[in-house]
């Protein structure tokens, strides 16, 4: 029976996260009230999992013999790397406007900038590395993005409503959806300055609800305009749909889909990428041709991902995505929940409760363990328990 590698994930500390969830889900102080925003839980060289008693990281302990611990198909099929990447979000303040490319776009992509530049690590890289990157998102608390866009008329619609916005309408009914994105998003600082300043004199003191694109665009406000200029997200606030998904509820971002988390707490699981392009909503670099070109200007009704049944006892979130597959398993005290990673590696997040086996316990001080292929096993619920299972999709 294969052996298994509990490990402590790596939080990042990036200026949007929470300063409360993250600390007392893993029973830590955050005397210096910093922002905890990511728990990353996998084998991402920004991040690696650091394995419990052993003087080493998940990432290294898969280079040392990658078929033994991710199985031979998932070794072959992902060039010997963990194909996933694990992760809480604590989302206080929101988060940029984001497209993901293609995997032959992302290889691409690297490719040319690996060639002619910039470096890597360079403010201005679009491809850090030659991989695609769509996401699963679980709520764990009330949760709010943007994703996609919306239907014609609702577009048409704010180009109406929206003091100052009227002006646009010419370009939307002549070139469409993309000629009136590429509209804002080549415009010059005072142009976008004049096209929104209307918006945010009106809504400056008024209160929304947060089913509002009205209540989004005053918090953008307060977040990123600066010495009286605007950021352009704020047109997508109103272009793209606003979700909310309630705990338990999922959403699938695929590549070309122009996303922005705002607000919550989730579950993430994603490729192993660091690819973004972003749209708006951020001080950061955006590249408006490289976004242009890999971004989808079509409708998108959002749709929420229920968790279906199986495999066994456990229930999926439904992708398409081959890099990954999320379960979800709440089991009472005294409950038995088996874990088969017989032919690709997995990562179990104890979410609530304890749980133990194969030398293992599971519980709300130490909640992550890596899981080689090769294992078949039990846990023994000791008290009522949520268990999460990160783990690799379906390989063709």
């Amino acid at each position: 029976m294969s052996q298994l590698y509990p490990f402590d994930g790596t939080i990042q500390h990036y200026a949007w996260g929470g300063y409360s969830y993250l600390p007392e889900l893993l029973h830590r102080n955050n005397k210096e009230h910093e922002p905890w925003a990511e728990l990353w839980m996998g084998a991402h060289p920004k991040g690696p999992g650091t394995l419990l008693n052993r003087d080493e990281t998940l990432d290294t302990l898969i280079a040392e013999d990658p078929a033994r611990y991710l199985g031979d198909k998932v070794a072959e099929r992902f060039d010997d790397r963990l194909p996933f990447l694990f992760k809480i979000l604590d989302v206080r303040e929101m988060l940029s406007i984001q497209v993901h490319p293609t995997k032959q776009a992302a290889e691409a992509g690297f490719a040319r900038e690996e060639a002619n530049g910039p470096d890597r690590d360079a403010p201005d890289r679009n491809y850090r590395d030659d991989n695609h990157k769509p996401e699963l998102g679980v709520a764990l608390t009330d949760f709010y993005l943007l994703h996609g866009f919306r239907d014609p008329d609702a577009i048409r619609r704010s180009l109406k409503e929206v003091p100052g916005w009227i002006g646009l309408l010419p370009s939307y009914e002549n070139e469409g959806l993309e000629g009136l994105y590429a509209h804002v998003m080549n415009a010059d600082q005072s142009a976008i300055d004049r096209l929104l300043q209307p918006l945010v004199d009106e809504i400056k003191d008024e209160d929304y609800p947060k089913d509002s694109p009205r209540y989004w665009a005053r918090r953008a406000v307060e977040q990123y305009t600066r010495d009286g200029h605007h950021d352009r997200g704020m047109f997508s606030i109103f272009w793209f749909n606003l979700v909310k998904l309630s705990p338990g509820e999922g959403i699938y971002q695929d590549a070309g889909i122009p996303h922005a988390y705002l607000e919550g707490v989730c579950i993430e699981l994603m490729a192993n990428s660091d690819n973004v392009l972003r749209g708006g909503l951020t001080p950061k670099h955006i590249d408006v041709p490289e976004l242009m070109d890999k971004t989808r200007f079509e409708t998108v009704v959002p749709d929420p991902l229920d968790p279906a049944d199986g495999p066994g006892a456990w229930r999926h979130f439904p992708t398409p995505a081959p890099d990954f597959r999320l379960l979800r398993r709440a089991a009472a005290a005294g409950s038995t929940v088996s874990v088969d990673s017989s032919d690709a590696p997995a990562i179990l997040l104890l979410l609530s409760g304890r749980a133990e086996g194969d030398g293992v316990d599971l519980s709300e001080e130490r909640r992550t363990v890596f899981v080689p292929a090769g294992f078949r096993g039990s846990f023994t619920c000791v008290e009522d328990t949520v268990l999460y299972q990160a783990t690799v999709g379906e390989i063709k």
